[in-house]
């Protein structure tokens, strides 16, 4: 065994999947299931940390959220531990992975699975088709403001494209883009549809503790709705 495989294994523990409590990041104090050997950094709080302060800044001015390209549930998770938060949707096309959502949730409060609703489902602009949904047949009825977190791996222009009616409400959105033209492509989008858009830059600190990507062009951006097309929809 390496030093550096030593190491992280005294401050760690044993790698492998098992529910931990977590003491830094997103989901301080909360129950999650982590294997530290490739999913460390969210016990130390860096996993995307880069768009943390943001998220919890978003999150406190919602009363609904979506987790679109859900995974293991890590978001959708915090949105339902937001007591400001009434409704959460999380979708995932993969339903093993629901089941690792589920059992996330019941790691925690039991009031938390209360507000979830999975969707074991592809996002994009496909109403009707085989195993894809739009957000447009599931959000348009949620209380408003409304949060979107899109993590789709190069199919997000598609899911705003199924969105219209929801992004015509109130949202606030942080977007996960996977190349630079799928960046200017979402932006452009929102910017015409009313919204202020800012990417966020990797950190700095990413030069010594890199997190493990297999796109090269990996970064987000948040959009909120201009003060003035907000007002107008209240």
């Amino acid at each position: 065994m390496g030093l550096k495989s030593v190491i992280k294994r005294g401050l760690l523990g044993k790698p492998g999947p098992r529910p931990r409590q977590i003491s830094r990041g997103l989901l301080k104090g909360l129950n999650f299931t982590i294997d530290t050997s490739n999913k460390s950094m969210r016990l130390l709080g860096l996993d995307e940390s880069e768009i943390a302060p943001v998220t919890r800044k978003l999150a406190s001015e919602v009363k609904s959220a979506a987790d679109v390209g859900a995974n293991d549930g890590w978001y959708a998770l915090y949105f339902a531990s937001r007591p400001n938060i009434e409704r959460v949707f999380a979708f995932e096309p993969l339903a093993a992975v629901l089941e690792t959502v589920r059992g996330n949730f019941g790691l925690n409060d039991p009031d938390f699975m209360k507000k979830l609703t999975l969707v074991e489902a592809f996002v994009g602009n496909k109403t009707g088709q085989d195993h894809w949904v739009s957000l447009d047949d599931y959000l348009s009825q949620l209380p408003e403001p409304i949060m979107l977190k899109i993590d789709v791996d190069g199919g997000e222009i598609d899911v705003l494209e199924g969105a219209r009616q929801v992004l015509s409400k109130d949202c606030r959105l942080v977007v996960e883009t996977h190349s630079p033209e799928l960046e200017k492509g979402c932006i452009e989008r929102l910017t015409a549809m009313g919204y202020s858009c800012r990417i966020i830059g990797n950190a700095w600190y990413r030069a010594l503790v890199p997190e493990n990507r297999e796109i090269a062009h990996n970064r987000w951006f948040v959009a909120t709705r201009n003060n003035e097309t907000s007002r107008g929809h209240r």
